[in-house]
């Protein structure tokens, strides 16, 4: 029975290492470097690839490693990425040298803008519809009918404007 947890351990122990043996013993530590940066990790990641590559007698090349993120960077530095990981909802990691990072941070800021508002008329539209239903529910007092009613309209253009916001904010990407 001890067995059991002490698998499950390491299990996601493995789990967590960012290379396994035979990437580590075969590694193109510029192209792995690269890939990183494509992807926007931060330089920390390189720390990673070291542990997990310890275990197998594998030192990375940290001088390959580097020049091929630097490489990735410049893909992952750009307006259009910064838009899309912004508008994704998801964090930036501060990873952009400069002057890519002026670009970049546009791009995330106007994302982040449409994401916001985006989030916002799902919130909206789920309590006009969560509004609906207890309209319909049977028994309610006129009062509390008439409350919903000006909660429902309020809601609505609460979304009306919440659309137009969208659509001004797309068209000025």
């Amino acid at each position: 029975m001890k067995i059991l947890p002490l698998l499950a351990a390491a299990l996601v122990l493995g789990g967590c290492a960012s290379m396994d043996r035979a990437q580590c013993v075969n590694a193109n530590w510029y192209a792995i470097g690269m890939e990183d940066g494509a992807q926007g990790r931060p330089l920390q990641r390189l720390g990673e690839h070291r542990r997990a590559c310890a275990e197998h007698g594998v030192q990375p090349d940290a001088e390959r490693y580097a020049a091929g993120r630097n490489e990735g960077l410049k893909s992952y530095c750009t307006y259009d990425r910064g838009f899309r990981t912004g508008r994704a909802g998801s964090a930036y990691n501060g990873v952009c040298p400069e002057p890519a990072a002026r670009d970049f941070l546009a791009g995330y800021q106007h994302g982040r803008e449409l994401y916001g508002l985006q989030k916002r008329l799902d919130e909206v539209n789920a309590d006009i519809k969560k509004t609906k239903a207890s309209l319909a529910e049977p028994g309610l007092s006129p009062r509390a009918r008439g409350q919903l009613a000006e909660r429902l309209e309020d809601l609505t253009r609460e979304s009306a404007y919440l659309e137009q916001q969208i659509a001004r904010a797309a068209r000025r990407g």
